[in-house]
């Protein structure tokens, strides 16, 4: 297997959802109204749907060109990193999904330090790379989360032509399907919880 400087933050990443798994899966949550649960069900399903869209948006503009090129346009027009935004989103729709807002709160906080490392060394590997032309980008763009909604429209950030590789883009589809796929694993084990006459080693709130 190919080991590329994403690797540890993808097997930590993975770590923690498996264990985001087996936590749901032997504790209990405090009990909450079935409206609120039904509020976290909608929240959980639309950030993980957004987060899958997103992404593939954004694989649109960099698949194949990350660390090649100095992308601009697009959802990266408005911010530095937005896969890693849409994956935060993501997450926290994993975590709503277990109805525990601990486990919500945990997935952020991991998810948080992880990319926000992974942010500093491609800024610092950008940085090197396109010199001026990135530093000007960078203190243009934030780096997580937009400023504002842009004044002269969201078409005027996308270009009119764009050469899309679409063996690379189809790994866009696969990580979308695996983020429903963990999605439809955590919700099954929120019904192993309620159903399987096992001891729950831990209430959570």
């Amino acid at each position: 297997m190919t080991i590329s400087a994403s690797t540890p933050r993808l097997r930590a990443t993975l770590l923690w959802y498996l264990a985001l798994l087996v936590l749901t899966a032997v504790t209990r949550t405090a009990p909450i109204p079935p409206a609120l649960g039904g509020a976290f069900d909608a929240l959980a399903l639309l950030a993980v749907a957004t987060a899958c869209l997103g992404r593939i948006w954004c694989s649109v503009f960099i698949a194949g060109r990350k660390d090649a090129e100095l992308v601009t346009v697009g959802p990266y027009a408005l911010c530095r990193h937005p896969l890693y935004t849409l994956s935060m989103i993501g997450g926290a729709g994993l975590g709503l999904a277990t109805h525990s807002l601990l486990l919500t709160v945990a997935t952020l906080l991991v998810q948080g330090f992880l990319f926000a490392r992974a942010a500093r060394d491609e800024d610092r590997f950008l940085a090197a790379r396109f010199d001026e032309r990135f530093v000007r980008y960078r203190d243009a763009t934030p780096r997580f989360w937009p400023r504002h909604w842009p004044r002269q429209g969201w078409r005027n950030l996308i270009p009119e032509t764009l050469v899309v590789r679409p063996m690379i883009l189809w790994k866009a589809f696969v990580d979308a399907g695996s983020v429903m796929l963990l999605f439809a694993l955590v919700n099954a084990a929120v019904l192993w919880r309620e159903l399987a006459p096992l001891p729950k080693i831990l209430i959570l709130p």
